[in-house]
């Protein structure tokens, strides 16, 4: 929002610089981005008065000037079409100083152009930085005195100023003029009473929770014609273009008193005024010339034959105001924001007025409102009409002092409070505030504490060691194992993906291959894109997988901990999951090795850093056939893991192999160990033994392992796979063993080694025939 700050002070005196004025508005929580001209961008420019022109001699598009500063006369040579006798312009003498638009400051000197001496300038509004005009000089109101400074007259700071959701009440001068009186400790800015004539003027309201007042006054006799040369500046300022007097004195009144208003040509309203719903969708033309579809149930303001305006958004263009137009019905409403809101949306339109309905208008500031626009228009009110269900009342809300210092950390006495209260508008006594109709951001006590510390300024409260309490309810243990999770999955060098529990129903179809878990579906949703509940992390982790891939980055290390939701016996449930996906290159690419894909054992060696699980095959359809395996603790599936399948990956077009794993959270929670038994450290070396078995192509290595710690040695402390090497033409793989001997309570010597090695090869040469003889 920009505002000048000429607008503000029309509602109170205040002799400080903006950038001052800045300072207080941001303590105050109203955000000031940027101050356009806080200082004059020009100085000794005033007001001249062209007393003749004359053709320049030598040069067609050139004009000589005779201008006056009202002590003596000079002759300027201008350029200018618009330049004229009897007009009144900004005329720079010589040493007058301009800035740039680049920001640079040049002198006005006396200088000769096509052998006539120019003594000065006169100034375009661009030359000035007061306007974008540079086709022309500055046409001053003649009212203004010659030789006047026009940095007095038309310099102008303007405030762009970024609000909250919260602050509708301060998009206006008055407003911000309320706020900064209340930091100032200066007279509040009161609107007076109005009177209307008593003629009505036929309207029916329809439903008044959709529009709880509505005013209009009739106008004859007006003229349509240029707004004042200062109001149009002042409009201008704010970002609004000047139309004509009276669409102009609706948007100026808006601007300053923060109340939209509408101006209708009352020659082309057939009977009388209706707000009501739109019974059904229809075709509407607005002001802007643009032809947009209106769905039933929008607010609208209509005569007996067509829709007028969409009530709070914008006009129609089949009852604008013309040039010819001489009799105004003029409207100022109180609309229902979430009705504004929504229509607003539905036919994709977003305007000053309506952002202003969305927030929030005064009730009781609309007749205020009304009549200044009317004043600003002119011509005769014949007509009169305010509809709303009952007188408004100001809410109330009960506070308390102690609680205010408790919160904030002050003493404040409730006489202090109550001051505090009476500079913002708001009437306070006996711990009971009355709050102002305009203030529809304060609901409750907590308001008011704020209001209390933005006043009194947050720099003020002096600083103190808070105190700490923690709770004595201890956390949820699934909160906590979760957490837990999380660290360890970061510290296996994983990032964290954030997908959300809502899925689309492509997604959802998808997940029916993968979960047979019965779905569940919002019965409203914002968008079909988040309309059912995921029964698997999958389908969201590959979306993103695709995402990635778009952008080039083809490999992925990463986990998720989410829910995932079903129906089970007619019950919603939800189940805490964690999720591992492994893509791409295993390691960073280095000039020193070849890049090596990441495959089952990686996503495998990541689960068994996390938990000890037994490895159970499975028959998943969307994880490759030969590459997957359950997780089971104890006789407890916990989970599952693989690469997923091909045809899966084809439906989010990706061509690059996917390891997935996804375990529940909640049943690993339940085999959580609480206790561990700690061994020391052992004190005597180790001896080591190699030895290389041909296994049959189908054998498992694990039902070797399991071979070797059934037998259970008193020396064997560890046996692991070192190398397997699978050759392309025999039905046999050579798979070698390393075995690591041990004794706790001596050194152990070569023949015990020896020994204790040789019973297990022959257990294992045993076993390896035994299993060729099976087949």
């Amino acid at each position: 929002m920009k505002l000048p700050l000429s607008l503000i002070k029309s509602f109170m005196p205040i002799d400080l610089p903006p950038a001052k004025i800045g300072d207080i508005l941001t303590l105050l929580g109203i955000e000031v981005d940027a101050i356009a001209h806080p200082e004059p961008p020009f100085a000794k420019v005033v007001v001249g008065e062209v007393l003749s022109v004359q053709p320049h001699p030598d040069a067609k598009h050139l004009q000589i000037a005779k201008v006056s500063d009202g002590t003596a006369q000079y002759t300027v040579v201008c350029g200018a079409p618009n330049c004229r006798a009897g007009m009144k312009t900004a005329f720079a003498k010589v040493g007058a100083l301009l800035t740039d638009p680049d920001g640079k400051q040049r002198r006005i000197d006396a200088t000769t152009i096509r052998g006539v001496g120019s003594a000065g300038m006169l100034c375009s509004g661009a030359e000035l930085a007061l306007s974008k005009e540079h086709e022309g000089i500055l046409d001053l109101p003649l009212s203004f005195t010659t030789g006047a400074d026009v940095a007095h007259l038309l310099w102008d700071p303007v405030f762009e100023i970024s609000l909250t959701p919260n602050l509708g009440h301060c998009m206006s001068a008055l407003g911000i003029a309320r706020e900064l009186a209340a930091a100032l400790q200066i007279p509040h800015p009161v609107p007076l009473a109005v009177q209307f004539p008593t003629a009505p003027f036929p309207v029916t309201v329809r439903d008044y929770d959709l529009c709880p007042r509505y005013m209009c006054l009739l106008i004859e006799g007006v003229k349509i014609g240029p707004s004042p040369y200062l109001l149009k500046q002042q409009l201008e300022a704010c970002g609004q273009k000047s139309i004509n007097h009276v669409v102009d004195a609706t948007n100026y009144t808006m601007m300053k008193w923060g109340q939209p208003l509408h101006a209708f040509d009352a020659d082309r309203i057939k009977g009388s005024i209706h707000v009501e719903g739109a019974a059904s969708p229809f075709t509407f033309l607005g002001l802007d010339g643009v032809k947009r579809e209106v769905p039933a149930g929008a607010l609208l303001i209509a005569d007996d034959q067509k829709p007028l305006a969409l009530a709070g958004v914008m006009g129609g263009e089949e009852s604008a105001v013309t040039d010819q137009t001489t009799r105004i019905l003029l409207e100022a409403a109180v609309f229902n924001p979430i009705s504004v809101r929504t229509t607003s949306r539905k036919v994709g339109l977003r305007t000053e007025s309506s952002q202003r309905f969305e927030k929030g208008v005064d009730p009781m500031g609309v007749a205020t409102a009304l009549s200044e626009a009317a004043k600003l228009i002119g011509g005769t009110v014949v007509g009169f009409a305010d509809m709303k269900r009952a007188p408004f009342h100001l809410k109330g809300i009960s506070y308390r002092p102690s609680r205010i210092n408790q919160i904030l950390g002050t003493q404040f006495s409730e006489t202090e409070i109550e001051e505090i209260f009476e500079r913002l508008g708001i009437h306070a006594k006996n711990s009971k505030a009355a709050i102002p109709s305009y203030r529809t951001d304060l609901t409750e006590e907590i308001d008011l504490v704020e209001e209390v510390a933005r006043v009194y300024g947050y720099n003020n409260i002096e600083k103190s060691i808070p105190r700490c309490s923690t709770s004595t309810i201890p956390n949820d243990p699934i909160f906590v194992f979760e957490k837990e999770m999380r660290t360890r999955l970061t510290q296996e060098g994983l990032t964290e993906f954030l997908t959300c529990d809502l899925i689309s129903p492509h997604l959802g179809e998808i997940s029916k291959e993968i979960s047979p878990l019965e779905q569940l579906k919002t019965i409203y949703s914002k968008s079909e894109e988040y309309s059912v509940l995921r029964t698997s992390l999958l389908p969201a982790l590959l979306q993103v997988v695709k995402g990635n891939f778009a952008q080039k980055n083809t490999t992925l290390a990463a986990f998720e901990i989410g829910r995932i939701h079903f129906l089970q016996k007619e019950t919603a449930t939800e189940i805490p999951m964690a999720a591992i996906l492994l893509t791409g290159q295993r390691d960073v690419s280095h000039w020193s090795q070849k890049p090596v894909e990441v495959d089952f054992f990686d996503l495998k060696g990541i689960l068994e850093n996390l938990f000890h699980a037994q490895y159970r095959k499975s028959n998943h359809l969307f994880f490759h056939p030969e590459r997957q395996a359950d997780l089971y603790l104890d006789d407890l599936a916990v989970g599952s893991f693989g690469e997923v399948h091909p045809r899966l990956l084809g439906k989010f077009d990706l061509d690059q192999r996917v390891y997935y794993a996804e375990f529940n959270l909640l049943e690993l929670l339940k085999k959580k160990k609480t206790h561990f038994k700690m061994s020391p450290l052992p004190q005597f070396p180790s001896s080591e033994r190699d030895l290389t078995l041909p296994l049959p192509l189908t054998m498992p290595i694990e039902q070797v392992l399991n071979q070797i710690h059934a037998h259970r040695s008193p020396l064997l402390e560890q046996a692991l796979l070192i190398d397997l090497y699978l050759p392309d033409t025999q039905d046999v793989k050579n798979a070698t063993f390393r075995f690591i001997y041990r004794d706790r309570l001596k050194t152990v010597s070569f023949e015990e080694v020896e020994a204790e090695h040789a019973k297990i090869v022959q257990l294992l040469s045993a076993f390896v025939d035994k299993s060729r003889a099976r087949g």
